[in-house]
């Protein structure tokens, strides 16, 4: 009795092994930036975009990654701000990503407007 009941249950639990190992092989797709649009007064015109981790933790944080002049979002977000999207992937926070849209790529830190 014993031994067909291991049989029955090495039976079970090796497709349930493989189905794991699969899915460990192919993770689900990730998240994506998504771009916010009419998010409130915008007088420098920025673009702003979203990421949010497909695991979102119960109270997230909250982190603005800002690129460099002559930069972009997708630049930052894709290249040296990859690690901080690793960690959200992880922790589950937020990332929110501005955009600089004028001559140059820099954000206006020195006008009223700003």
């Amino acid at each position: 009795m014993k031994r067909r009941l291991r049989s029955l249950l090495a039976a079970v639990s090796l497709p349930l092994v493989l189905v794991g190992m699969l899915l460990a092989a192919h993770p689900a797709a990730a998240a994506t930036l998504t771009r916010i649009t009419g998010f409130g007064t915008n007088p420098t015109n920025l673009n702003m975009y979203l990421y949010v981790p497909d695991r979102v933790a119960a109270r997230p944080a909250l982190l603005v990654l800002v690129h460099y002049c002559s930069g972009s979002a997708s630049g930052i977000f894709n290249g040296n701000g990859h690690d901080y999207v690793t960690a959200a992937d992880r922790y589950g926070y937020i990332i929110v990503v501005p955009e600089a849209t004028r001559s140059g790529s820099c954000f206006d830190v020195s006008t009223p407007a700003a």
